[in-house]
């Protein structure tokens, strides 16, 4: 008897035991996975560098779309003409087919941070590039092109740089009419107004894009500003604004601030506000992702800046080196994976002083900055190039050793190609505005936007996971769909070039 309680009590103890330990083991793995978890948000293992971020992204207000705008002392009456569904207003008006989606801050909002509120937007409310100022009783003040905000100082506040004379119209004008300013004006989109003046929509140029039959200027009587090309007579394509805000500001500013100013912010942004800075010469590397990102970047303002103090500086080959581009120029080129004497952080960041050096030199009057066809074809020939190698990485299947591109190298072309298209848009849209005489007298100005939006269409790809499946299978190829706009952009620059050497 006293046995079989032993071996009772035996069994219950090794039961209890196997319970005890399964029941550690299973905390332990759910610790375990929380701690890699944790770890993985910390390091950036699931950090994938969003293009948006390269440049133009740099706390009082925080924009909203329309109906969930907190401009203080909003008025009832512009809330509920917010809310009120499209089929309130007649068809055939601009409040039947206005949008929502869009972006407005109050006028002493700094404009840095209108960039950490726009990064935050829903895409739809993004697409607009630009950014509606209202009073704190709704009313609309002005507009700031997202490009303004770029080059503008953190702390200004929007009321010191928005632009007052805008066009708009309210809610009751007609569609034909609405289309006509837009043709006109040459603007992505057009806000909306109610009787008080307040703020409720915007159209968008697509989406008036259809109607065809644009008359002429007696439904715009301000005065006439002929546009090179039509978008609206081009459905095919989505109207591009061919003189934006920061086209007005250039025009204030020395030849060559904007483009030196687009030159430094892509890079300054990896370097200074990418979490975790520069990676690719991280000891422990957890983030390829955001590494070949970034090498992207670097390469594009390696390039730029070589041109820039050979050609673009300089009145011929037999003139001398600007001595403060020559030493960006040589800062850049050091290898980004170096782990000291000399570090990368430190040579591209004084490589960026250099040209901020130069920035303050134009401003003076003090040096040189040439906009003749034969200083820019350089440039874009470097970016041809460079698109081209992205191209033929993005759309291979094998390597140079004859194996099959793997799905790690796959990812570091990816993104390698986004971070160059990223660098890219923000240099082109500068080129647009400082270059602008050039390029229009060539009547290269509607490829230029091509250009442009090719390489935003790259910008903005963000799966989740880049696959890099048959082009016939069921999941995605992800270096397939980045190819199309990478060798779209390749295109056009090579077509500006040719329009610019003729």
């Amino acid at each position: 008897m006293e046995n079989s309680n032993n071996n009772d009590s035996q069994d219950l103890k090794k039961a209890e035991f196997k319970m005890f330990a399964t029941k550690r083991i299973v905390a332990g793995i759910l610790l375990t996975v929380a701690a890699l978890w944790v770890a993985a948000v910390v390091v950036g293992w699931f950090d994938k560098p969003a293009g948006d971020e390269v440049a133009r992204h740099p706390k009082v207000d925080t924009a909203r779309k329309a109906k969930e705008k907190t401009v203080h002392g909003e008025k009832e009456a512009a809330k509920h003409e917010v809310a009120k569904a499209k089929t309130d207003f007649p068809k055939g008006t601009a409040g039947h087919i206005m949008s929502t989606d869009y972006i407005a801050m109050g006028q002493d909002t700094p404009a840095g941070e209108v960039i950490k509120a726009f990064k935050k937007q829903p895409h739809d409310a993004r697409q607009n590039f630009n950014v509606y100022v209202v009073d704190p009783h709704d009313k609309l003040l002005g507009m700031v092109a997202l490009k303004q905000l770029i080059f503008a100082e953190a702390k200004t506040p929007l009321k010191d740089f928005m632009a007052t004379h805008i066009p708009f119209v309210d809610t009751a004008a007609g569609e034909q009419k609405v289309a006509d300013l837009i043709a006109r004006k040459n603007i992505p989109a057009l806000p909306v107004v109610n009787h008080n003046h307040q703020l409720v929509g915007i159209v968008k140029a697509d989406q008036v894009a259809t109607i065809a039959h644009v008359k002429p200027a007696e439904s715009v009587p301000e005065h006439k500003e002929p546009a090179t090309h039509e978008p609206v007579k081009k459905p095919a394509h989505k109207a591009v604004p061919h003189e934006t805000e920061i086209a007005k500001v250039a025009k204030h500013l020395p030849k060559g601030v904007v483009f030196i100013k687009a030159c430094i912010e892509p890079l300054a942004y990896e370097l200074n506000e990418r979490f975790w800075g520069w990676r690719p010469n991280d000891v422990l590397n957890f983030t390829d992702n955001v590494n070949n990102f970034q090498l992207g970047v670097l390469e594009v303002t390696r390039r730029t800046a070589v041109i820039l103090t050979e050609r673009i500086s300089r009145t011929g080959t037999t003139a001398a080196f600007d001595k403060n581009l020559e030493n960006a120029m040589n800062w850049f080129m050091i290898k980004s994976n170096r782990y000291w004497f000399p570090s990368p952080e430190t040579k591209y960041s004084a490589g960026l002083k250099e040209l901020e050096i130069y920035k303050e030199k134009l401003e003076k009057g003090e040096a040189n900055f040439h906009t003749r066809p034969d200083n820019l074809i350089p440039l874009l020939a470097a970016y041809e190039d460079l698109l081209g190698s992205c191209d033929e990485n993005l759309v291979k299947q094998k390597e140079d050793d004859g194996t099959a591109v793997s799905f790690f190298k796959a990812d570091d072309y990816f993104f390698y190609a986004q971070g160059v298209a990223s660098a890219m848009y923000t240099i082109l849209e500068a080129i647009l505005e400082e270059f602008n005489k050039t390029v229009e007298s060539r009547r290269g100005i509607e490829v230029l936007h091509h250009a442009i939006e090719s390489c935003h269409h790259a910008v903005e790809i963000h799966p989740l996971m880049v696959t890099n499946s048959s082009w016939s299978g069921v999941l995605a190829n992800h270096r397939a769909n980045m190819a199309a706009p990478i060798s779209h952009a390749r295109f056009y620059i090579g077509v500006l070039i040719k329009t610019l050497s003729t």
